[in-house]
């Protein structure tokens, strides 16, 4: 599959919902997501080194149910380094239960997707705030990187990475301020330069934790 252009949707069939439009750096245009968990969802593909890309409303389906011709449109086809592929829903999990009619509408809605990606051999994946936001600062922190990524374009990362690699190797794991006092970042752009290094894989962090100030802990990535 390949999904570069998503299926224009009118803002009132998400009624209720917040409006999203934001630059996305990884896939070089601007995305349009219908709701606040699209968008929180959004920033964990963004900033995730192991997605390689993603499209927001790839894909409209039709299928017959209940005798009569149904449609649904996924929320978002994500493709990963590995190769992997997916399409993906992104509801509250309070959507996935009950019987009101934003409930039944959901289910229904999940119905589908879900059968015609069981009859096309396709991974469905529902994501649900419970798989997105992982902790108290999480989702302010991706938004801290994505926003920094965005502005960013590094220039002397093959003079900075190396040396960042090198201590990080023989200590385990430094502060941003040590990395700052050690004159292991560019001045002007040291959080600048630590956002690029987490979302290209080269570093990790626990953002969850956290506010990514001078005190939080960074580390390399483990190979896999």
């Amino acid at each position: 599959m390949e999904f570069t252009k998503p299926i224009a949707m009118q803002r009132s069939t998400h009624y209720g919902n917040n409006y999203f439009s934001v630059y996305s750096n990884k896939i070089k245009r601007v995305v349009h997501l219908f709701s606040n968990l699209e968008y929180y969802n959004f920033l964990t593909l963004e900033t995730n080194p192991q997605v390689e890309t993603f499209c927001e409303q790839p894909l409209k389906i039709e299928i017959i149910q209940d005798n009569k011709i149904k449609h649904a449109i996924f929320d978002m086809w994500v493709r990963y380094s590995n190769g992997r592929e997916e399409l993906q829903e992104v509801k509250y999990s309070s959507e996935l239960v009950g019987e009101t009619k934003q409930a039944v509408r959901s289910q229904e809605q999940i119905r589908r997707e879900e059968t015609w990606c069981k009859e096309n051999s396709i991974e469905f994946v529902i994501r649900t705030e419970k798989d997105i936001i992982e902790g108290r600062f999480f989702l302010n922190n991706l938004s801290i990187i994505a926003s920094r990524v965005r502005r960013y374009i590094p220039t002397e990362d093959m003079y900075y990475n190396p040396s960042i690699i090198e201590i990080l190797s023989k200590n385990g794991s430094l502060t941003i301020g040590e990395l700052i006092s050690n004159k292991l970042l560019p001045i002007g752009n040291e959080l600048n330069h630590i956002c690029y290094l987490y979302s290209a894989g080269i570093i990790t962090m626990n953002i969850a934790e956290r506010p990514l100030d001078n005190k939080m802990g960074v580390s390399l990535c483990q190979k896999k």
